[in-house]
């Protein structure tokens, strides 16, 4: 099926070249979520709301746009994890270094006074 002028997405909806007097987002400044105000949804996500059938283009880079929020979130959730799991070391290692402060300073003797081989 060959694709009609008005199913091909113009600049202005793939960001290329943003036009500030328009209401829609391009989709690539898209978040994915809905603002309230439907005239702001980029023009893609409008059509899907209803129901209107996109074309292949449209449809490629709406799922590109789904997969790089997708990766967004992920990497999101590692740092989150990652920072969470650093926090909580750093909290035990303090928390032991406070409560066997003795022993610390002991071993640190130890491994200073420690003769070379």
């Amino acid at each position: 099926m060959l694709l009609r002028s008005r199913d091909k997405m113009d600049k202005h909806e793939k960001g290329i070249e943003i036009d500030p007097t328009r209401t829609d987002l391009p989709l690539p400044r898209w978040k994915g979520r809905y603002s309230g105000d439907p005239k702001r949804l980029p023009r893609v996500v409008q059509k899907l709301m209803h129901r209107r059938t996109l074309s292949p283009e449209e449809k490629a880079e709406l799922l590109w746009r789904f997969y790089e929020l997708d990766q967004a979130a992920r990497l999101r959730q590692r740092l989150l994890v990652t920072a969470f799991f650093v926090i909580c070391v750093a909290g035990v290692t303090g928390y032991f270094a406070l409560t066997h402060w003795s022993w610390v300073l002991g071993q640190i003797d130890i491994w200073r006074t420690r003769p070379a081989k």
